[in-house]
């Protein structure tokens, strides 16, 4: 046979392979969507599940008891990062999903009359909500169990996302997708500080990355919602669509009520004598005070630059969330159901290996230079911006000739800088603040790069309705990219 022929043969296995799975998962989202309307019964047995348990259990967190040398993590703390792993894709899977399906929730059949503008708005109303209450997502998660407000938080992710597909204006979309912010804010803080609790030693980075890798499978997932809406394998549209993943979201949640509990003492593993040492009882409660953790965050520059650096780093990253499926069909004249997939898949997976990838090379590099871990996205970011940038140069007017296999391969360089950053900004801030603040710190971040991400949403759809084409905004957002670039190299030094 020759090679040809072989060739063709494995594209028409794969062919069939993919076909096959398209249709056995077509049939469970059909029934799923079966069954949506039940979404909100079994939210409030789900939610009456929780206070029960909370009940029993006790609804404030537990101290720790002390730490077993030598002793590994044990089952249920791998139990954890797996059922939260699915958590975190639902909750990235519904963010993305919005933008791919813009076309079908603005000008479909099923449709809300609105301007590109006011979508943009829609995006921006979540994001508002999540960086206004971020901080206090944290503050209740440090308090509460963990457990309970993971729970709670699915409850209301559900609930939410099936409302979504009952939006029949353009206030109630705003409304209920402001309200998603709500249920996210209180979920990742929770959700670290749980699987923090279990990896307490060696597997800590490596349980907390396999977390973060459940983002960009969800984001990947969202590029086919444009085919469950309207491949005639699914052909639910998008409020179906939305309906039947809040039906998914709190059917998971009897999963997490049965598999995932808040850590016992005794499972841990040992921690550094630092880390012994900062919780005992010799550390003074004024010193978290809220003014003496600012003080105490801001005294230099450091702090101050890593906000910048974040916020241009967000622009970039929320941009292309919101916008990156609708830039492709405006710019190559492809459908949505073409446009999903290619917007989320590579870039994604460009941020699933370099998340990995990153965290190894800035690792070793740190035995040798302990500032590599501010190098490493220093230099991702310093290559990736003028990538975005070249990109978008014919959405500029710029005579290039440039293919959309091109164009794609040069944004997804914006997810090799953003994986580079999510494996890297958490060892960064605490080389840099007391380590005791490092959530709020963090916190802080979060709410920097959200912030910048509601207004590039915003301004996306606004200058798209004033005749401006999306590649504009996202040339700028590839310049500031080069910004926050530079920053990393121009951080307070750290003695080799």
């Amino acid at each position: 046979m020759q090679q040809g022929s072989y060739f063709d043969a494995f594209l028409l296995t794969l062919s069939t392979i993919l076909q096959a799975f398209g249709e056995m998962f077509g049939g469970a989202i059909r029934w799923c969507s079966s069954y949506a309307n039940m979404t909100l019964l079994v939210a409030a047995a789900v939610a009456l599940a929780a206070v029960l348990l909370g009940v029993r259990n006790g609804f404030r967190s537990k101290p720790l008891s002390a730490y077993v040398k030598g002793r590994g993590p044990g089952f249920w703390a791998w139990m954890a990062v797996i059922v939260l792993w699915i958590v975190v894709m639902l909750n990235y899977f519904d963010r993305q999903l919005l933008a791919v399906l813009n076309t079908s929730i603005t000008s479909g059949e099923q449709g809300i009359a609105m301007t590109q503008a006011q979508f943009g708005m829609v995006t921006s109303a979540f994001l508002i909500v999540y960086a206004a209450l971020s901080p206090v997502g944290g503050y209740l998660a440090d308090r509460f169990s963990r457990k309970f407000i993971i729970l709670c938080s699915l409850v209301v992710w559900s609930v939410v996302t099936w409302m979504t597909g009952q939006s029949s204006t353009y206030e109630e979309l705003i409304f209920w997708r402001g309200a998603m912010g709500v249920s996210e804010a209180f979920y990742i803080p929770a959700a670290l500080a749980l699987i923090s609790d279990y990896h307490r030693g060696s597997t800590r980075s490596m349980a907390t990355g396999l977390h973060m890798s459940g983002i960009y499978a969800g984001q990947i997932l969202a590029g086919f919602g444009a085919w469950i809406a309207n491949d005639p394998a699914c052909a639910l549209g998008w409020r179906l669509t939305f309906e039947t993943f809040g039906f998914i979201g709190v059917a998971y949640a009897i999963v997490v009520i049965f598999f995932l509990h808040d850590p016992q003492g005794d499972q841990n593993e040992e921690v550094d004598e630092r880390s012994v040492e900062l919780t005992s009882d010799a550390v003074s409660e004024a010193d978290f005070g809220i003014g003496h953790v600012l003080r105490s965050l801001f005294t230099g520059r450091a702090m101050a630059m890593l906000l910048v650096m974040y916020a241009c780093a967000g622009f970039a990253n929320w941009f292309l969330m919101g916008w990156y499926p609708r830039l492709l069909q405006d710019m190559f004249g492809i459908s949505e159901a073409e446009a999903g997939p290619m917007a989320t898949m590579w870039v994604n997976i460009a941020k699933y290996a370099a998340v990995l990838l990153a965290a190894v090379i800035a690792d070793m590099w740190y035995l040798r230079n302990k500032n590599a871990r501010a190098y490493v996205p220093g230099i991702c970011f310093l290559l990736a911006g003028p990538c975005v940038m070249i990109a978008m140069l014919p959405a500029l007017g710029v005579q290039i000739a440039l293919s959309l296999v091109a164009t794609v391969a040069l944004v997804s360089m914006q997810g090799v800088a953003q994986g580079s950053l999510d494996a890297t900004l958490m060892p960064v801030l605490r080389s840099h603040i007391d380590e005791r603040f490092s959530a709020t710190g963090y916190g802080l971040l979060n709410l920097t790069s959200v912030s910048a991400g509601a207004l590039i949403s915003w301004l996306g759809g606004f200058l798209m309705d004033s005749g401006v084409p999306l590649g504009v905004p996202l040339s700028i957002a590839g310049f500031l990219m080069v910004i926050c670039g530079l920053f990393f190299f121009l951080l307070p030094k750290k003695g080799s």
